[in-house]
């Protein structure tokens, strides 16, 4: 198949009525359009906006449970206290939001996998703070608890803005975005109106990893990827254009899933020792990952990397291994940038989206391939 000249752009993701419905009630809170807190009834809610009313009762009774609005009998519908405090404290306040997600390994490993880059995201932030004369309120929890962490925005001390660092869920975002608040994601891009991104190139230091390995001469390239690959496409992307534009052929078989974990690295290598033809590479999709996978290779008796090439993709600095890396600090820093721009601006930012790029750092785990493939294991 012909290689196209340029990638196709992602298509967004639609939105259902009623979550458009939300999401316009929280944006005319953020600017303050309802006089004295007071919202309209839902039938006069529902002819302005050209829905019907059951649907106004449902995005209404969902900022309800996100503590923007409160239902009293025979006064209507009101904007809770924090609500309406929340613009006007905003401006003032210098106090930035740090919200950073993990993501624990599956069953029950205790390797995190954004552990080694978020340590350096935040010492960034928290020195473009500190220079610009404000502070970080750093919160950490599991990914399956920021909603949570979210919902509780509104009622803790006001906040010039919030970072998002390694979340990539879209609802929760969009609830905060609804508060009013200049947002910037960290790590990630969900590519949703009036939000600024920093993130890694992924797509780019995947496919630096394959062309490093294909100028060493490696023809049989192999891919291991994090088993939540959703929260990353861009990696595997960027293998497979890889081996595209070094005329490499693309085999499934290739493509493993791991969990970031000794088990999960244990599992992978006896996966990768099976495969026929054999690959004489392998690209991990983070350092740890490649690190796990070494440790295996060579309890095995399989050399690294006289038998097999092993690279990562970014992550812990570890010592000796062939790897791509970005600027983890510089991404934390821009992103306090770019939250304090838009904090200026009142609401009328145009948003930026920052992709930091990969460069190869030489170790030794990647060398020539050997002149007998398939011998190791």
């Amino acid at each position: 198949m012909d290689r196209m000249k340029k990638p196709l752009a992602r298509l967004p993701r639609s939105q259902t009525l009623l979550s458009r419905t939300e999401q316009v009630l929280r944006e005319a809170i953020a600017r303050g359009d309802f006089p004295g807190g007071r919202i309209p009834a839902a039938s006069d809610l529902a002819a302005q906006l050209g829905v019907s009313r059951e649907t106004v009762r449902l995005a209404q009774e969902a900022l309800q449970r996100e503590g923007l609005l409160v239902k009293y009998r025979r006064r209507g519908t009101l904007l809770e206290p924090p609500a309406l405090a929340l613009g006007k404290s905003a401006a003032r306040s210098t106090l930035l939001g740090y919200f950073q997600a993990d993501y624990p390994s599956t069953h029950g490993g205790d390797e995190l996998v954004t552990r080694a880059t978020s340590g350096l995201m935040l010492q960034g932030a928290t020195r473009e703070a500190g220079r610009s004369g404000c502070r970080l309120v750093v919160h950490q929890a599991p990914h399956t608890e920021m909603d949570r962490v979210i919902a509780q925005l509104g009622r803790e001390a006001p906040l010039r803005g919030a970072i998002f660092a390694s979340f990539g869920e879209e609802k929760p975002i969009r609830r905060a975005l609804g508060l009013g608040l200049p947002i910037v994601l960290l790590d990630h891009d969900l590519h949703l109106p009036k939000i600024s991104s920093v993130r890694e190139d992924s797509l780019q230091g995947a496919r630096l990893s394959v062309e490093h390995l294909a100028a060493l001469g490696h023809r049989a390239i192999a891919y291991a990827h994090w088993r939540l690959a959703d929260l990353n496409p861009w990696r595997v992307d960027g293998y497979r254009d890889g081996l595209r534009a070094a005329h490499l052929p693309r085999r499934r078989a290739w493509e493993l899933s791991a969990e970031i974990t000794p088990a999960g690295a244990e599992r992978l290598v006896e996966k990768l020792l099976s495969l026929r033809p054999a690959p004489t590479a392998l690209v991990c999709f983070n350092n740890t990952l490649a690190r796990l996978v070494i440790e295996k290779l060579r309890r095995r008796r399989v050399r690294v990397p006289e038998d097999l090439s092993v690279m990562g993709i970014g992550g812990e600095e570890a010592a000796g291994l062939s790897y791509a890396q970005a600027d983890w600090y510089e991404m934390g820093r821009c992103a306090v940038e770019l939250l304090l721009r838009a904090a200026s601006a009142n609401g009328d930012a145009t948003p930026e989206h920052r992709l930091f790029p990969y460069e190869i750092r030489e170790g030794r785990t990647a060398a020539r391939p050997p002149r007998n493939p398939g011998a190791a294991g």
